[in-house]
């Protein structure tokens, strides 16, 4: 048994790019099967690139502030108390804080192996992953420039 006191650890930035920023309090090792972080997002702000796993499952807790999750169906309101799931192979999906105060909610990945497939519909990205924590490799490409099987090969 671990127990992470969420209170003595300190926010450290996650992402901070144009539109898209947040902090986040890792609260799981790293390479548990199960991790979780408690997130802030601020108002005006994505959580990620409109994105949808194919391997990972992910999920959220509200515990403060509003915001909507954005899928390729529209937009859905959640605020405290929501539980929001996201299986794998689901519909993309992303964050937008457009509220006036901070979304904090804890975010809970699910990864049954040390790989993931992520496809991103708004840029026409793919990217696949894998290992864990320092080893963890990721290579990220434009989907239309997908190569035949036989490429490169005699």
């Amino acid at each position: 048994m671990k127990i992470t006191r969420s209170k003595d650890l300190p926010f450290a930035p996650s992402i901070d790019r144009g539109k898209f920023q947040s902090r986040r309090k890792g609260l799981s090792p790293d390479g548990a099967k199960i991790a979780c972080g408690m997130w802030e997002l601020p108002p005006g702000k994505r959580s990620f690139p409109l994105h949808k796993h194919y391997v990972a499952e992910e999920a959220l807790y509200v515990l403060s502030g509003t915001a909507k999750v954005r899928t390729p169906e529209g937009e859905t309101p959640i605020g405290p108390g929501d539980w929001v799931t996201f299986p794998a192979g689901g519909p993309a999906h992303q964050l937008v804080n457009d509220g006036k105060e901070t979304l904090v909610y804890l975010g809970l990945s699910h990864h049954p192996v040390a790989a993931d497939i992520v496809e991103y519909p708004d840029s026409g990205k793919v990217a696949s992953s894998h290992g864990v924590g320092a080893d963890r490799k990721r290579h990220v490409f434009l989907d239309k420039d997908q190569v035949d099987y036989f490429e490169g090969e005699e």
